[in-house]
């Protein structure tokens, strides 16, 4: 097992929750990311620690193939990305692509991903896809007069919900939350529109028209918001599959006493704990909330104990 230290970003929406309620170290005043699970090699994560005290991640994957199974090797890279966003002011509005797009356009991947609402303010909302389906003369058209809002899907989110978002779903996090977004190792992203922002020079930043209009689905989605399977309890603990692709896959595990957890030889479990405390194994490691650890492929029976929820993610 091994304890994962965050790396940050401060970018101009950025919150304070991650300081002051996740108590993570960051350098930032305001701190939009949490990267809890990263190769990136501009924001990687470090095995905080053990045997691996630290090593980036990326040096542990490519030196030790076999703690993080055979599912990966599907993959020309690392295939997961983790974060905790804190959203102090509204999102810019953005559409990733498929993997197919992507790799002909940048070499990089598409992305799909989850969210989980960790946290919010009352009438704090998100956008999810569009109310009703367009032509891309009719997106395109409402882009270039500042009508693209009243198009979207608008949701109104209270904690525990949750958003699958497939590639070329329009999307955007609203002011005021704290989530979890579980995802492809990807950043490619096509900004459509900024709420006419300047940054600190008085510049706006640019938007990705073209790329957005090749990609963007102009349809209401077809996933509905929430989980793919219902609450469920476990062998005294609870379990809901929060999200699935064939990629990833991510659950929610709420443990009250104790849990049983065991690692499939495919794929490395990632724990990202969003709630209380637990004692993994006997003391062997402690994980509260606001941390990340990695279990290796294949480990079995291993013990949880205390209060506390996490995101159980594996590699498909």
């Amino acid at each position: 097992m091994i304890k994962l230290k965050p790396a940050f970003r401060d970018l101009i929406w950025g919150g304070t929750k991650l300081k002051t309620d996740f108590l993570l170290d960051t350098p930032y005043e305001h701190t939009a990311e949490a990267l809890m699970l990263s190769t990136r090699d501009e924001s990687e994560t470090v095995a905080v620690g053990g045997a691996f005290d630290g090593l980036p991640l990326s040096q542990i994957y490519a030196e030790h193939p076999d703690f993080f199974g055979v599912n990966c090797t599907k993959y020309e890279r690392f295939p997961l990305l983790i974060k905790l966003i804190d959203t102090m002011d509204d999102i810019s509005v953005q559409v990733h692509p498929d993997d197919e797009y992507a790799r002909e356009v940048s070499g990089e991947s598409g992305k799909v991903q989850l969210w989980y609402v960790v946290d919010c303010e009352p009438g704090a909302y998100l956008i999810c896809g569009f109310n009703d389906e367009l032509t891309i003369e009719d997106f395109r058209h409402r882009i270039e007069n500042d009508t693209l809002i009243s198009s979207v899907n608008t949701y109104e989110v209270k904690k525990g919900d949750t958003f699958y978002i497939e590639p070329g779903t329009l999307h955007a996090i609203g002011r005021d939350i704290l989530l979890a977004e579980i995802g492809q190792n990807s950043e490619l992203s096509y900004r459509v529109y900024d709420y006419s922002r300047v940054d600190e020079n008085g510049e706006s930043r640019p938007l990705n028209i073209e790329q957005a209009l090749d990609v963007t689905i102009t349809a209401p989605p077809t996933v509905p918001a929430g989980p793919l399977v219902p609450r469920a309890e476990i062998d005294g603990h609870y379990e809901t599959l929060l999200g699935r692709s064939e990629h990833f896959a991510s659950s929610l595990w709420e443990v009250e006493e104790t849990a049983m957890l065991s690692a499939p030889d495919e794929s490395f479990v990632s724990l990202l704990m969003i709630e209380g405390t637990l004692n993994i194994n006997n003391d062997e490691m402690f994980a509260r909330k606001g941390e990340s650890v990695l279990i290796a492929a294949g480990r079995k029976d291993i013990l949880l104990s205390g209060m506390g929820k996490f995101i159980a993610t594996v590699v498909e």
